[in-house]
């Protein structure tokens, strides 16, 4: 009967833990999508960094430009209060041996975007769901090839 009891009693603890994992207070479930010039972007790195302090969350689109945010491993979301947003698809060219290996990927973001300054938003305990359309010169910020 101690045994049964005791069970019980582990159960209890982590179900608890794994609730109180998903009820946290200091963080906000965020998913979105990503388009520039009304087409999704796959492979953009989204980044929401706290204008508070604090860790940044992190998402990398799918092919449909849609995203979830990580805000440490195994959470998702991000910290609540403002977060300053910015939007990436640049890889840096890869050297070896004075050779270009890989010429990495151009940034397709136009500065309002990828500088992580201009774009603020807020976000609330629960689900929070932001979306990001980029107008971007098709000059300036090909699409990827």
């Amino acid at each position: 009967m101690k045994h049964l009891a005791l069970s019980f009693s582990i159960c209890g603890l982590l179900l608890c833990a794994v609730g109180c994992q998903f009820s946290s207070s200091e963080y906000g479930h965020v998913t979105g999508v990503v388009n520039i010039n009304g087409q999704p972007v796959e492979k953009a790195v989204v980044t929401f960094v706290p204008v508070e302090g604090g860790r940044a969350a992190m998402a990398i689109t799918q092919s449909d430009g849609s995203y979830e945010l990580n805000y440490t491993p195994g959470v998702k979301g991000a910290k609540l209060g403002e977060n300053r947003v910015r939007l990436s698809t640049y890889i840096e060219p890869s050297i070896n041996d004075n050779r270009v290996v890989d010429k990495g990927t151009p940034e397709r973001f136009p500065p309002k975007f990828s500088g992580g300054e201009e774009v603020v938003v807020t976000v609330k305990s629960g689900n929070n769901v932001f979306e990001f359309d980029a107008e971007a010169d098709r000059d300036d910020y090909p699409s990827r090839r």
